[in-house]
């Protein structure tokens, strides 16, 4: 797969935002984290469960995993393919246990999901465009333009055009 040259696009734009989106939710689950660390009974449910194990576990879970997306998230901004990947799966994740907290935290547990979707969104709809590569050049293509640059035809003054029917119109200097 060849790059484009410019290297930079719109879907080049939406993985940026993908990346500082990852970086916010890793923020406020750091914080989730720590809220559960230091106050107790704040994750109950209306029923008065609390949702999963102890506050203390949760706690250091939530630590952990902000920890991972901050780190995912910064791998975005550099353009690491690896990121792309564990970003997807943190996003899937970090939805999984959003549900969970549906019942204490309708509101903030929605508005998380879906900035974990826009994640999702960025980093799965077309990838290539935003990392600027090409569809690879047919055969066919690749040998009409070696073709073209020997012969000359593409040197400056003059230039050749693809026609609907397949065939090449040439176009000289005016």
């Amino acid at each position: 797969m060849a790059r484009k040259s410019s290297g930079f696009n719109a879907w080049s734009g939406w993985v940026a935002f993908a990346a500082f989106t990852l970086l916010t939710l890793g923020i406020l689950n750091l914080m989730m984290g720590i809220t559960a660390l230091v106050r107790d009974g704040y994750f109950l449910t209306a029923s008065g469960d609390l949702l999963v194990w102890d506050y203390t576990t949760w706690g250091a879970i939530m630590i952990c995993f902000a920890a991972l997306q901050l780190a995912v998230g910064m791998g975005l901004l550099t353009g690491a393919s690896w990121a792309r990947w564990t970003a997807v799966a943190l996003a899937i994740l970090n939805i999984i246990g959003q549900v969970g907290f549906l019942d204490a935290h309708p509101v903030w547990s929605i508005i998380v999901v879906a900035l974990d979707v826009v994640v999702l969104y960025a980093l799965t709809a077309r990838w290539d465009d935003a990392q600027g590569i090409d569809e690879p050049i047919q055969r066919s293509d690749a040998a009409e333009w070696e073709a073209a640059e020997s012969s000359g035809r593409h040197a400056a003054g003059s230039s050749s055009m693809r026609t609907e029917d397949g065939g090449t119109h040439q176009m000289g200097a005016s």
